[in-house]
């Protein structure tokens, strides 16, 4: 099937996680019928997330001409906002995987149904409070690990 040609809406999006690791990390290892995902309930938003290269900088002092070259690459880190769920299975495992120091598998799964798969290591489990109008929420958050596997909508 051809990939989408227009935007569309972020509604409808499902984040999961798995503490089970692909056997290989590319489209068939995280695809493989061996690990189970367990959708993050409650989910409001996903932030935004994606490659940052650092830039190394040279400067001889013969020239006085700055020469740029590419430096290490960084997948950076991907926020989860949800409604504070303790019942939710989810959300179980994403306070579980932020106490520990092992790597877990997210899959997001978008409308048109393209998934990108991560590896992760989650870093933040914190509670989001606020007045009497507010909504008790939680932010998760997760360092990335690796390139993001992208698979398009099937």
């Amino acid at each position: 099937m051809a990939e989408r040609t227009i935007v569309e809406s972020m509604s409808g999006t499902t984040i999961a996680i798995s503490a089970s690791l692909p056997a290989t990390y590319d489209a068939a290892g995280y695809g493989a019928t061996g690990i189970t995902y367990t959708a993050i309930e409650e989910v409001e938003s996903i932030s935004a997330h994606g490659l940052t290269k650092a830039i190394l900088e040279f400067t001889p002092v013969g020239t006085g001409v700055k020469t740029k070259l590419p430096g290490v690459k960084d997948y950076g880190n991907i926020t989860v906002v949800a409604g504070f769920l303790p019942s939710g299975a989810g959300q179980d495992i994403v306070r579980t995987a932020a106490e520990a120091t092992a790597h877990y598998s997210l899959k997001m799964t978008y409308p048109d149904t393209s998934i990108v798969y991560l590896d992760v290591i989650a870093t933040k489990d914190e509670n989001q409070n606020g007045d009497i109008g507010a909504v008790h929420k939680v932010n998760f958050e997760f360092a990335i690990c690796r390139a993001p596997v992208v698979v398009a909508q099937v």
